[in-house]
């Protein structure tokens, strides 16, 4: 069996060796390309780890020095309460070198915890008075002379690195000094677009983050006896450290795996990235960078484009040889049958040519006529379509007139009677069955009252003199008073500015339209949107209810449907339907708003 002149296992061979090239491309151009952003990853860890390197080293020596000084020393030698001077000579000290150093604090702690000078010793907020003997990097500094820590300030709430040394009188420890530094500057030096850096400590809590929403949360679980030793070392201010959703899905390598995290450009959504990890330059702290994919993805899709299109190419120039070659012999062989078809054609045209001529003049005839039915049937239905429009303003004319005169006269005269029966009320003295009467007199005229304003609306909506936006509101909300059938208004852009027949016929439409959904639908709620532009009016009439299909509806004299599409085409616009059983229904409507506005200056 042959398709296009090939074998059926041509065809087959052909897809199992695009289906065989493309996977390989595939294949080989992903790993290219997450070799490719494992050396970006790398690179730029390699830059993050120096940049960290640089600030430690650049502050780990600082509380070292600040113990070498004999001031600090006498300080924290001499008895309580320490002289002023020599605790005014420390804080003045403190507060230079942390000016010098561009640091947070710089602290002097005696052995009980407590800090007797600060750098911020004239500041609103200051470390002196502080205990800080619960705090890791102090008791590190008394056990092994020096201590690193990085937590939340208790007194600022400000996070950041703390570096301690111990100070010494001979062999024996009298204090201890510490520098407190801030890594906003790195965070902000590292953010790069649609990647994020971080720093995570040794309790997998992440420490420094160019995505600020990450900041100390745990990347693994942190245990019960962790949360404990968190809280009593006070690390992070005292908060609960919580996990932050991530899902491993793999490794590509001893240093970068695959994750989906959180997209913290986007809330509520995740997306997959490359994990390039390293140690940090001291400590237990490991620096990670995340890497978005989506550029792999894309070179894979271009890879298997390549492939596609190469294979269409050579299969496009398969098919046209093929296709060639057989034209050639198809060719050969009708130039044989024409030759023998000519002879026969000869005569056969020399018989035709008498018959066409006499059949052409009758069809010229014939045509001639039926041009001049199809411009009287053209001209009957522009006059049919003319005789409803004037017959559709009289009729919206005439009801208008008998809205105001049922409102105007007969509702005066209603009220006039309402206001003689409360006067005969009053004059009826003490009478109960005669009041009683009286009062059903009066409910009896309220309601004719109701009734003939409900008439009048009916006949000619008030609202309509207010604008088409009034007019739908009422209609809207008076359809779900009284049907129990939840019905909202939607307005976009400005009030829209439309002649008074333009305007009643939308009203007109949306009524109908509003009549079906009640008669038919079965809906839950029906929705109307009005959207107004400088040049055109769009309306929506919706529903949920079961549908119907439009051309079976049309097909079977829905007169309903008609009139709503004539009324759209007398005033210029257009009506479509879009409806199915089962999915509900939309009715739309687009008015050009310079087309209804001529229309209606016509009519």
């Amino acid at each position: 069996m042959k398709m296009r002149g090939i074998p059926l296992w041509g065809w087959s061979a052909a897809a199992a060796l695009y289906f065989g090239v493309a996977a390989v491309a595939v294949e080989f151009v992903w790993e290219r390309a997450i070799d490719a952003l494992t050396e970006v990853g790398a690179h730029r860890l390699a830059l993050y780890a120096a940049d960290l390197q640089s600030e430690l080293v650049r502050h780990e020596m600082m509380p070292a020095i600040v113990a070498r000084q004999e001031s600090v020393r006498a300080l924290l030698s001499a008895a309580s309460p320490a002289p002023p001077e020599l605790l005014q000579t420390v804080n003045t000290y403190l507060e230079a070198v942390n000016r010098e150093a561009g640091s947070v604090a710089v602290d002097v702690i005696d052995l009980h915890g407590s800090v007797i000078a600060a750098s911020n010793w004239n500041q609103p907020v200051s470390f002196i008075g502080t205990n800080v003997a619960y705090r890791p990097y102090f008791r590190d500094a008394l056990a092994r002379g020096s201590g690193r820590f990085f937590g939340i300030g208790t007194n600022t709430g400000i996070p950041g690195l703390y570096f301690a040394s111990a100070v010494h009188d001979g062999t024996v420890p009298i204090g201890v000094t510490a520098v407190k530094v801030s890594l906003d500057a790195l965070e902000s030096a590292w953010r790069t677009p649609a990647e994020a850096a971080m720093v995570v400590d040794g309790n997998g809590v992440i420490v420094i983050s160019t995505v600020p929403g990450w900041k100390f949360m745990a990347l693994r679980s942190v245990t019960a006896e962790q949360q404990r030793q968190i809280r009593a070392s006070r690390q992070y201010a005292g908060r609960t450290v919580q996990a932050l959703p991530h899902r491993r899905l793999g490794d590509w390598s001893s240093m970068a795996w695959f994750a989906r995290f959180p997209d913290w450009t986007h809330p509520n959504h995740d997306r997959r990235y490359l994990v390039v990890t390293r140690p940090a330059p001291q400590g237990d702290e490991s620096i990670m960078v995340l890497l978005d994919v989506a550029g792999a993805r894309r070179q894979q899709f271009i890879a298997l484009a390549f492939v596609t299109g190469g294979f269409l190419i050579a299969g496009l120039y398969c098919l046209y040889a093929i296709q060639r070659r057989r034209a050639i012999t198809e060719k050969l062989k009708a130039q044989g049958a024409l030759r023998s078809a000519n002879d026969r054609l000869e005569v056969t045209v020399r018989q035709r040519t008498a018959a066409l001529t006499q059949a052409n003049e009758s069809m010229q005839q014939e045509i001639e006529e039926r041009t001049r039915a199809e411009q009287e049937l053209v001209e009957s239905r522009e006059q049919l379509r003319e005789l409803s429009a004037h017959m559709e303003a009289i009729r919206e004319e005439e009801r208008k007139r008998i809205a105001l005169e049922i409102h105007d006269e007969l509702g005066q005269l209603l009220t006039a009677l309402k206001m003689d029966v409360a006067l005969l009320k009053m004059r009826l003295g003490d009478n109960p069955d005669a009041k009683q009467k009286a009062d059903d007199m009066r409910e009896l005229v309220e309601k004719t009252i109701w009734m003939v304003r409900n008439v009048a609306n009916h006949l000619r909506p008030a609202a309509l003199n207010f604008g088409i936006v009034s007019a739908l509101e009422w209609l809207v909300e008076g359809f779900g008073r009284r049907n129990g059938i939840p019905c909202q208004l939607r307005i976009n852009g400005g009030e829209p500015v439309l002649p008074e027949a333009c305007a009643t016929a939308v009203f007109r439409i949306v009524q109908a339209s509003l009549t079906n959904v009640l008669r038919h639908a079965g809906a839950s709620r029906a929705d109307v949107t009005l959207t107004s532009t400088a040049t055109a009016l769009d309306l929506c009439v919706s529903d949920d209810g079961r549908g119907f299909d439009p051309a079976t509806a049309y097909s079977g004299n829905s007169y309903g449907l008609l009139g709503m599409r004539e009324r759209a085409r007398l005033i210029g616009g257009s009506m479509t339907i879009d409806s199915a059983p089962g999915t509900g229904t939309a009715i739309s409507l687009r008015i050009p708003l310079t087309a209804g506005a001529d229309n209606d200056q016509e009519e």
